[in-house]
């Protein structure tokens, strides 16, 4: 038998081959959390309408607001002007605890992009209100001045 000789070439130093392959990892299977992110629904129209402005000065709540959100209506929504600016309260109830009162939300958005939905369709709304009160208020006012007659003094 003839045996065959052959030469291996030692590797150059400039050639960056590794000496071992890596060992491929199993295929992991697809997570849950990866599963739900892929299946999210998208985010419902959200309607929302001023029901009634807040005269008071001195008062915290702005108005009072109405959203529907889809198929669904949700009352009593509260614009507040807080101390880091304008955001809408939820409805909520309020129930006594050791002596003290507190509150619970009837109903509040699941994430926090649906609650910035929320509030910047319900400020939206509160800002095209006011837009509309000045409107109404600067035409009511030009009609009673062309009303006033006209009078010559000397």
């Amino acid at each position: 038998m003839a045996t065959k000789k052959t030469t291996a070439k030692a590797p150059s130093k400039t050639s960056k081959a590794p000496t071992k392959a890596p060992a491929k990892a199993p295929a992991e299977p697809v997570k849950a959390q990866e599963q739900v992110q892929e299946q999210t629904t998208p985010m419902p129209q959200i309607e929302a309408r001023i029901d009634r402005l807040v005269d008071f000065e001195n008062s915290k709540v702005k108005a009072f607001a109405s959203a529907n959100i889809g198929p669904f209506a949700v009352h009593g929504l509260r614009v507040v002007d807080g101390e880091k600016g304008m955001f809408v309260a939820m409805p909520s109830t309020s129930f006594q605890k050791d002596g003290k009162t507190e509150y619970q939300e009837t109903f509040h958005p699941c994430t926090g992009e649906a609650r910035k939905e929320l509030n910047d369709a319900v400020l939206q709304a509160y800002e095209q209100k006011l837009a509309e009160e000045q409107t109404e208020d600067a035409s009511l006012g030009m009609e009673e001045a062309e009303e006033q007659p006209i009078t010559q003094t000397m």
